[in-house]
């Protein structure tokens, strides 16, 4: 205990050392939690191309966003010389910047350091980049926003750094918005603390650098869901530490010219490229899904305010009601923290901390209105909340971190709370979690499993505050076993893209692609293959879209009969007829069918089929160049006039 006690002392010390010389072992590696293994399961004789992907854990069908568009769309930018425009999936081109931020050489990859692998080293070491650098930023910016929410409590600065981290949440969701908008609000407002709290002149010079870049970061998430909940958070927050830590300012009236100057950096930065995105955003902001979504809240119930009891279970049984990102919460004590907090209030009135905890009582409870009651249309419209669809994650980060305030308040206080508060306290807590079990979370797990997790949660929560030095090293085991199981579980640790380029049709695509590299695309029956091909440098027109190419839908449908389904974000499914062409819904917003008439085909420019299976009439149209028999993929050529003149 000795032992490890100074060994994690050594590494908190030299953190910033520690954390280069990991990131630096893992990209020469080439590691990473993508599941891209996925793609494996395409093809049964992956093994013999070197395809294997994942040294520890398995990739996940549910994290599409993360395999299916945002590692195939950053790769696409390899063959598009990470240009602003991209036209790897599109007549028209799509905006890269509103394409999930993908690395693109303008001047706003300057604030954009999860993307410079790409640049730098190419697609393979590239992802490793993006990914460990941003798992590993994240354990650091944690840490430092939790040492100042505790006033430099090292261990449960760090216990914060792991809750939030290696949450469910955040693990289901790593990439792409929804962590980014996490991670860049809490970086702002750990830069903009120690900026009016550091005490030498070339701190602050640091701190106003690096401001600016985060903020044009954070804005350029384009993730309006989460980000006016988080910044304001993140707002609220800091003039709470600021008033509670008033004496440690030392703001003077030359920093003002900082202030300023970072203002305008990043104003000039965002300015630029929001002014040459306009279009883009404008596009994607009239369309079906998601542009006209207007959220009035009220759409959650009290069970929300704590952690779901089903997330501890994720990574190992698949939901039966939902979906396992949907369901996954940060593992917090938010609502008993809650039950103690007035009786903390009265007797800690004279505390400056109380202003921090008041502050996030605040925070949460106006997210608690909106999510339980909702807003008026007028109010919802007035304080941008008709954004906001996701509070539900919002609140999950501003409870984690209410709870890293509460066990460290506790903790310096042991004394005010009695046995029989405790007691009550914890049966309270656990009889909540009883009430929530209803027939729909039965269909999930049974009763039994319930009871282990609520008696795991009341017990763990009984130790936190009971808070002698026995029941913390307890605590802090239990919480740091609980975030290991629930949360370091969810994705793989990786190596390569070997799935995504080694398999015999992949290197078919890639060997085409650069013969041939301005010629387009189709990928047909199969939703995973157009990502398979933009990923290995084929224009592929039915690739993701982030927003509508109108230019390839009006000769389709020049009267726009179809464009309410798709005028979206869409995984655009490829089917080829000799019947009349059809635009389908698909089975989610997300998602559309085209069942494309082979004569119809010809109207749009496209060159290559990639198909799985095979084409009725191929001879008429297309010609078979490429047999993968043993994954029944086949790709197919364009036959000219001339050619079927002969």
């Amino acid at each position: 205990m000795v032992r490890l006690k100074a060994f994690i002392n050594f590494c908190i010390k030299w953190r910033y050392l520690v954390a280069l010389i990991i990131f630096a072992l893992c990209v020469v590696f080439k590691l990473h939690g993508s599941s891209i293994g996925i793609y494996n399961d395409m093809f049964a004789n992956a093994p013999q191309y070197n395809a294997e992907q994942n040294i520890v854990g398995k990739s996940r069908y549910i994290r599409s966003d993360e395999f299916l568009v945002h590692t195939p769309y950053y790769m696409s930018q390899n063959y598009n010389n990470y240009k602003k425009t991209s036209n790897m999936m599109s007549l028209e081109g799509q905006d890269m910047i509103v394409g999930y931020n993908a690395p693109v050489l303008d001047i706003s990859v300057i604030a954009k350091p999860f993307t410079w692998g790409y640049i730098l080293l190419g697609n393979e070491y590239g992802l490793s980049w993006y990914w460990c650098m941003k798992l590993i930023l994240l354990v650091l910016v944690c840490f430092e926003l939790c040492m100042i929410i505790t006033q430099k409590n090292k261990k449960i600065a760090l216990l914060g750094a792991l809750l939030i981290t290696f949450s469910p949440l955040v693990q289901w969701w790593f990439v792409p918005h929804i962590v980014d908008v996490f991670f860049w609000g809490m970086t702002i407002l750990v830069l903009a603390y120690h900026f009016f709290t550091a005490k030498e002149s070339k701190h602050k010079v640091l701190f106003s650098a690096l401001l600016p870049l985060s903020a044009i970061t954070f804005v350029l998430a384009l993730f309006p869901s989460l980000q006016l909940s988080v910044g304001l958070s993140a707002i609220a927050l800091l003039v709470a530490f600021l008033i509670r830590d008033k004496k440690q300012i030392t703001f003077r009236k030359k920093d003002w010219w900082q202030i300023v100057l970072m203002g305008l950096f990043a104003f000039s930065i965002l300015g630029y490229t929001l002014y040459t995105s306009k279009d883009a955003i404008s596009t994607l902001m009239n369309t079906a899904y998601p542009g006209s979504r207007v959220s009035l809240g009220g759409e959650n119930t009290l069970e929300d305010l704590f952690t779901n009891l089903v997330t501890f279970t994720l990574p190992f049984r698949q939901m039966s009601y939902s979906n396992n990102c949907e369901v996954s919460n940060f593992i917090h004590f938010a609502p008993l923290i809650l039950m103690l907090f007035p009786y903390l209030h009265k007797k800690l009135i004279k505390d400056k901390n109380m202003i921090v905890g008041k502050t996030f009582v605040i925070c949460i409870s106006i997210m608690a209105i909106f999510m339980l009651a909702g807003f008026p249309e007028l109010l919802a419209k007035l304080t941008g909340f008709s954004y906001i669809n996701r509070m539900d994650q919002a609140y999950g980060l501003i409870a984690t971190l209410f709870t890293v305030w509460g066990i460290d308040t506790i903790w310096r206080n042991r004394e005010l709370l009695s046995r029989k508060r405790i007691l009550i306290s914890t049966a309270l807590f656990a009889l909540s979690y009883i009430f929530f079990i209803d027939a729909r979370k039965l269909t999930y797990l049974e009763t039994w499993h319930y009871a282990i997790i609520i008696s795991g949660l009341a017990t763990l929560a009984y130790l936190m505050l009971k808070a002698t030095p026995k029941t913390k090293i307890v605590f802090l085991a239990g919480i740091t076993l609980l975030i290991g199981v629930s949360g370091f579980t969810v994705n793989p640790i990786a190596h390569g893209i070997s799935a995504l380029t080694s398999h015999p049709l992949e290197q078919k695509i890639s060997e085409i692609a650069k013969a041939d590299p301005e010629a387009y695309w189709l990928a047909v029956n199969d939703i995973k293959l157009p990502a398979l091909t933009i990923a290995n440098g084929a224009k592929t027109l039915n690739a993701v879209n982030f927003y509508p190419d109108f230019a390839k839908w009006e000769i389709l449908d020049p009267k726009g009969e179809y464009k309410d389904i798709y005028n979206r974000y869409a995984h655009i499914a490829i089917n080829l007829t000799s019947g009349d062409t059809k635009i389908l819904n698909g089975a989610t917003a997300d998602t559309f069918t085209v069942r494309l008439n082979y004569e119809d085909s010809l109207k749009w420019p496209v060159k290559y089929l990639v198909v799985a299976g095979e084409l009725e009439n191929e001879n008429k149209f297309y010609d078979r160049i490429y047999d993968d028999i043993e994954g029944n993929y086949h790709i197919y050529k364009r036959i000219t006039e001339n050619e079927s003149n002969r």
